[in-house]
This record gives structure tokens, C-alpha cells and sequence, in this order.
């Protein structure tokens, strides 16, 4: 299971430049925003709206004005993200990966526009399935331990931010962290800077334990 910006593609400072184009318009307000949004990496656009309406801004909630921030956003985000680079190694990765075990993508981006942005890409077919926002992840891991008649601790979780670790951590799966521009110190994790790194470790433990099927957190030591 992957999460899509800082792990796949190298979206992450599109999001963070969009965000603050979107609401320049606060500048009063504009810092408390920025920091919000960058602590709640896992946080769907739209959830994040509500809090800055109700919560920094103060005002009473409006379903439009939040409508019209979310088309701002896929307007300020979509062909950059369609164009970005991968995160190195990502490609390789998936070529490898995606006929022998189930791979997952799992975002707090709309899942509609998610598959738009994949289609675009060219790397739709790699994903067994797409899970994105309304959906929260755990809900995303519920569903595909369901799907796969698995444990918690035969799901592998790439993800890039502290909150995919908690988010795993609290589903009793398997966390390997690829280092962007999130912070993972004090935590016993494995973390790499790329996807060629991930993916020999992965292969490395697997060969070790001779598994060719499934996962479990016995080889895969933090």
C-alpha cells in the first residue's frame, strides 16, 4: 500500500505553494493557516476547509465557498502534479512490484481526481485498487484487509509523513518511511531518502525469509 505525494511522485511543495497562493487573500490569518495545513499532511482538502472556516477564519461553514477553494486548488495542482517528476525509483518499484503482490494506493486526494491525475500519468493499471478522499485511511486499510483476507501485519504501508506512520501504526501494519520533507526523528522506524532504497529492502528481506507470499512484521525489523 502506497501513499501518492512524497512516495510516488514528488508533489508534495505543488500542494504546499497552492495552498498558500489559495489563501493569500488572509494575510492576517495566512501563517495560522499554513501551519495547519502542514501538520495535517493525511487531512482531505475538504476537512481542512471546514477547520479554517469554522475554526481561524471564525465564520460559519459554507459549502460553496468551500466548492469554490477545492476547484482553486485542482486548478492551481492538477498538470503540475500530472508533470512532476517521480520520486527516483518509484518507477522501478512499481515495474516490479505490481504482478506479484497486490499494490494499493491510498491519498487524502479525491479519488476522482486521483485516477484523472494516474490516467494522465500513464500508471493507472499499476494499482489493484485507488483509495482516496472522502474516505479516511484507516478506513482504506479496513477495507483492503477485508478484500485481501489478511492480517494487519501482512499489509506493507510506504508513506512519507508521521501521520501515514501513526495512521499504520494504529492499524497494526507493517511501516517503511520514505524521507521528503517530513520529520521522522525519535521514531524507530525504517526511513529512505528514495524508492530504490525501499525496494531493495524489501527484496533483501523477503529473499532472507524465502517468502513469497504475504508479508509479516517479523521481517521487516524497525
Amino acid at each position: 500500500m502506497l501513499d501518492f505525494d512524497g512516495v510516488v511522485v514528488e508533489s508534495n511543495n505543488i500542494k504546499h505553494q497552492a495552498f498558500s497562493e489559495l489563501f493569500s487573500a488572509f494575510p492576517d490569518h495566512h501563517g495560522e493557516i499554513m501551519s495547519y495545513h502542514l501538520s495535517h499532511n493525511a487531512v482531505n482538502r475538504y476537512d481542512k476547509f471546514r477547520y479554517i472556516i469554522e475554526n481561524i477564519l471564525k465564520q460559519n461553514y459554507d459549502q460553496n465557498l468551500v466548492e469554490k477553494w477545492a476547484s482553486r486548488f485542482s486548478e492551481l495542482t492538477r498538470d503540475k502534479i500530472v508533470n512532476c517528476l517521480y520520486v527516483a525509483g518509484a518507477m522501478e518499484f512499481l515495474n516490479y512490484f505490481f504482478d506479484k503482490y497486490p499494490v494499493y494506493l491510498a491519498s487524502a486526494t479525491p479519488v476522482e481526481e486521483l485516477k484523472i491525475i494516474l490516467k494522465r500519468r500513464g500508471i493507472l493499471h499499476y494499482f489493484k485498487e485507488i483509495y482516496g478522499a472522502p474516505m479516511q485511511k484507516r478506513e482504506m486499510f479496513d477495507d483492503i484487509m477485508k478484500k485481501e483476507a489478511v492480517k494487519p501485519d501482512e499489509i506493507l504501508y510506504i508513506g512519507d509523513s508521521r501521520e501515514d506512520y501513526e495512521v499504520g501504526k494504529g492499524s497494526g501494519c507493517i511501516f517503511i518511511a520514505r524521507t521528503s520533507d517530513y520529520d521522522f526523528k525519535g521514531l524507530n522506524i525504517k526511513s529512505f531518502k528514495n524508492m530504490f532504497e525501499i525496494k531493495t529492502y524489501v527484496l533483501n528481506c523477503l529473499i532472507k525469509e524465502g517468502i513469497k507470499d504475504g508479508l509479516s512484521d517479523r521481517i521487516f525489523p524497525a
